[in-house]
């Protein structure tokens, strides 16, 4: 009689549309673990449970087996209508079922365990494997089903299997048979979409040219969330090229809104849902957190609940407390409920601040100061989180802060806005950073401040290439005592920098063992760019070997202390690798710069240069020249962009170097007629003029010798002579001295171009050179191998060297991201190209969390990139 009543529609899944993606992995699993017992399948609305299961039914069948399906809804919550419900399945599915069961389904006490017993006697007389799916599950609520699902699960005969999908953890004792391997469960995060499901399902919903750029920005916007990329790609659908942008979901459609009001939200308790809109201020929460925002002490009473509701929340890796966050499209709903509610946002905002400084979580304390627009409260806040100078990078970050502290509130804190201005110095952000010098300027300051201003304006004037405006700053606070070890490591590490471009060299190593000098002997990042200092000195004068042996132990102590790429770390990777390239240690060098060049692309003009150049010299050997010209030509608009001659005539004087490499002779007049325009506009005495000069002259010889002009060749480079013993540069002796030498064999004057020649050779051994020589490519190889010297001779050895080691080297073979990877490596580039969490992907291989960080480290260091996103576009270019 019930059954006449049933909707039979219940017993089978809805029809799966032919754009839905088929979820090979997470069906490759279940069938993998189709001999269980019970498979759970648990997750939040709209995750896709329903589908995957229906796609699992789909296979079974075809296999062979039978299976009865149950689509359970809220009249199922008792106990009685559960019963007829899965009679009416099992029937359906031809599994013969006595109707007498029915009458046991009462309000007895032993009713669950008489139907429990039936079902399993009626079960095992059937032939071949069952599998009954009971879909939405979360609808019963009668403990007594729970109890008969329970019996079941422990008692069905070996080819009859359960499979439940709900939204919650059923109330199932599931210990035992764990323990058996009896239960295979997929939860929340398995049934996200990895990113191929969300390329193939956006792709069959709106276009198979979709572009990766924005299925990309998609799916990190839904997390892989089945039914947000549906409400996606309803919303794309009017517009493809429209931006993805939450705000497409939450705020200009209804759609999302309505789904979680209507599928979601409807019964859930009152309290429970204000608790939740509360919680969507914060970006990630602990129970503590949670009580002292919303006020309610219950808080962790609450988090269960929605854990135990699956309600889009997802617990985050923290050492000590349990973190969680919500999903970013659940936050954006909640979130347009509590701005159209009646609570005080900006209180909410203001209590988390308040938490989140008494935990010293700064940066989150001060996201949520900013957010209740309460600027009294931020600047009490910064003013009790002053950082200390011993890191850079924790003065950029402070600097980062202030900037959104409007700047008639900040005047009134010199204290902080001093912070904020040497965040903004010491990061090349010249523009800010003036701008709130004269902000501060404004009004008279005391003597304290007034100092450190003038040391602001000294190092800004060093970054503009200005070493004249930085020595009379710096004289100017002569006499005058700087308590703070930070501003007495500043002033020391400018003028040994001024003295290094002056070729003041002599003054430059007395400076250093003063003891004012002392306080550079510190691991503090400023003493350590100090010391560094030092090495460019070294440098500077071409002595490679003594750079090299100061520069290796302060590489590695930035890096321990601050990190790979801290400013100081970056600086002395590029006295590094610069050494390590003149040594001829190519792939040393290339270790040293990889996945810092972002970062050097907004350092000192001189670490941007070296940088610059080292990697084009790089390119040239590992590459070839003409890609290394390529790179030259962007690096000199970008230098051309800041307003550094200097940096410009560099570039164009390396890419004059490899284009005659390249016989490309009217190229390089074309790079001359712009690097002479440059130099005569730099006829002054200072060392930026001096090395344009040098530049313009070094490279007009190189041409006339291409030209065959070698007198004029010779007249030249008396000018680039007199530089190189004025600023005290080695290198640019020897390579005139080598320039002179192919001039006057021209010239067939051959006694003259052996001695200036073996001079070349000789300056190069005593300041340790190789690549200065090797770089001038086939006509110092012969007059190399044309030199006369005394076996046995030091110079005779090193000339051996030199000719052991070719001066060009021949192109790799091109080696793709995979190649360089360990297969583990590979294993994790495949699952970080779907755009896996790290939690994620240690799920999927099995390995811990730390493991996964260590090898992304290793897998970003390989391929030279500092972000998943990048190392994603490497391997894809390369592949292509």
């Amino acid at each position: 009689m019930t059954s006449v009543q049933l909707i039979t529609t219940k017993f089978a899944p809805p029809r799966l549309g032919t754009q839905a993606v088929a979820r090979e992995q997470l069906l490759e699993k279940l069938q993998h673990w189709r001999h269980s017992r019970l498979l759970l399948v648990t997750g939040s609305a709209g995750f896709g449970k329903t589908t995957l299961i229906t796609q699992w039914r789909q296979s079974l069948i075809k296999a062979g087996a039978k299976v009865a399906w149950l689509s359970l809804s809220a009249d199922d919550a008792r106990f009685e209508s559960f019963c007829a419900s899965l009679l009416g399945a099992l029937r359906h599915a031809a599994v013969a079922v006595d109707e007498d069961l029915l009458l046991l389904a009462g309000a007895e006490r032993d009713a669950v365990q008489t139907v429990s017993a039936l079902l399993v006697n009626a079960l095992a007389r059937c032939d071949g494997k069952l599998y009954l799916m009971f879909d939405d599950f979360h609808h019963a609520h009668d403990e007594r089903i729970a109890r008969l699902v329970q019996m079941l699960a422990e008692h069905l005969p070996e080819d009859v299997h359960l499979v439940l999908a709900s939204r919650i953890a059923p109330n199932l004792q599931l210990g035992r048979l764990r323990a058996q391997g009896e239960v295979y469960e997929v939860d929340c995060a398995q049934l996200s979409f990895d990113f191929r499901e969300s390329l193939a399902f956006l792709r069959a919903q709106l276009d198979e040219q979709m572009d990766l750029d924005t299925v990309h920005a998609a799916h990190e916007l839904t997390d892989g969330w089945p039914i947000g990329l549906q409400l996606l790609a309803i919303a794309l659908k009017s517009n493809l090229r429209k931006a993805v942008q939450s705000t497409m979901l939450a705020r200009s459609s209804t759609a999302l809104a309505d789904y979680l009001a209507q599928d979601v939200m409807a019964d859930l308790p009152g309290d429970l849902f204000e608790f939740l809109q509360k919680l969507s201020i914060l970006r990630r929460f602990n129970a503590e957190l949670a009580a002292h925002v919303t006020g309610v002490p219950e808080a962790a009473a609450l988090i269960a609940a929605i854990e135990e509701r699956n309600l889009f929340i997802q617990p985050v890796d923290q050492a000590g407390q349990q973190w969680y966050r919500l999903h970013p499209l659940f936050v954006e709903f909640l979130g347009q409920r509590l701005h159209n509610g009646q609570s005080d946002i900006r209180c909410l905002h203001r209590r988390a601040a308040q938490w989140f400084e008494r935990a010293g979580l700064v940066q989150e304390a001060l996201r949520h100061g900013l957010l209740c627009e309460d600027f009294g409260l931020i600047v009490d806040m910064l003013e009790r989180m002053q950082p200390p100078t011993r890191r850079v990078s924790h003065l950029n970050q402070f600097m980062r802060w202030l900037e959104q502290v409007p700047n008639g509130v900040l005047a009134a804190h010199p204290n902080l806005m001093l912070l904020g201005i040497w965040g903004a110095v010491l990061t090349v952000l010249t523009h800010k950073a003036q701008a709130w010098i004269t902000e501060l300027e404004r009004e008279p300051l005391a003597e304290q401040w007034a100092v450190q201003v003038v040391l602001l304006k000294a190092s800004l004037a060093m970054h503009n290439d200005d070493d004249s405006r930085c020595v009379s700053l710096l004289e100017s606070l002569q006499g005058r005592a700087l308590e703070v070890p930070f501003l007495q490591q500043v002033r020391i590490g400018l003028t040994l920098n001024c003295l290094a471009l002056r070729g003041q060299h002599a003054q430059a190593r007395s400076l250093f063992r003063q003891p004012e000098a002392r306080c550079l002997r510190s691991d503090d990042e400023m003493a350590l760019m100090g010391q560094l200092s030092m090495a460019s000195v070294s440098l500077l004068e071409g002595k490679v070997l003594e750079a090299e042996r100061l520069c290796a132990p302060l590489l590695e102590q930035a890096e321990a202390v601050h990190g790979r790429r801290s400013v100081s770390a970056c600086g002395a990777a590029v006295v590094m690798a610069q050494a390590c390239y003149e040594l001829d240690r190519v792939e040393q060098a290339r270790e040293v710069l990889a996945n810092r060049l972002d970062i050097l692309r907004f350092s000192t003009p001189m670490s941007m240069i070296d940088a610059a150049l080292c990697h084009a010299r790089l390119m040239t050997l590992e590459a070839s020249p003409r890609v290394a010209l390529d790179y030259l030509a962007e690096k000199e608009e970008h230098f051309c962009t800041l307003g550094l001659d200097r940096g410009t005539g560099s570039m164009l004087a390396e890419q004059l170097r490899l284009a005659l490499t390249c016989g490309d002779l009217f190229h390089a007049e074309t790079l001359q007629c712009r690097l002479d325009e440059l130099a005569r506009n730099h006829r002054g005495a200072t060392p930026c003029d001096a090395e344009i000069m040098a530049l313009a002259a070094l490279s007009r010889a190189r041409l006339s010798l291409a030209r065959r002009q070698p007198e004029a060749a010779l007249q030249v480079l008396d000018i680039a002579h007199r530089y190189a013993g004025e600023f005290d540069r080695g290198r640019w002796r020897v390579q005139v001295e080598l320039l002179r030498a192919f001039a006057l064999q021209a010239l067939t004057r051959d006694t003259e171009a052996r001695e200036r020649f073996q001079a070349a050779l000789a300056c190069g051994y005593r300041l340790g050179l190789a690549r200065t020589l090797l770089d001038e490519g086939e006509p110092f190889q012969l007059l190399l191998g044309t030199l006369e010297l005394e076996e046995g001779a030091v110079l005779a050895a090193y000339r051996n060297g030199l000719l052991k080691t070719p001066a060009i080297r021949p192109a790799p073979v091109a080696r793709t991201a995979s190649a360089l990877m360990t297969r583990r490596e590979q294993e994790i580039l495949e699952l970080l190209e779907q755009s896996m969490s790290n939690k994620r992907i240690a799920l999927a291989l099995n390995l811990s969390l730390q493991t996964v960080k260590w090898n992304l480290k290793n897998i970003f260091s390989k391929l030279g990139v500092s972000s998943r996103y990048d190392a994603i576009l490497v391997v894809r270019r390369q592949r292509e």
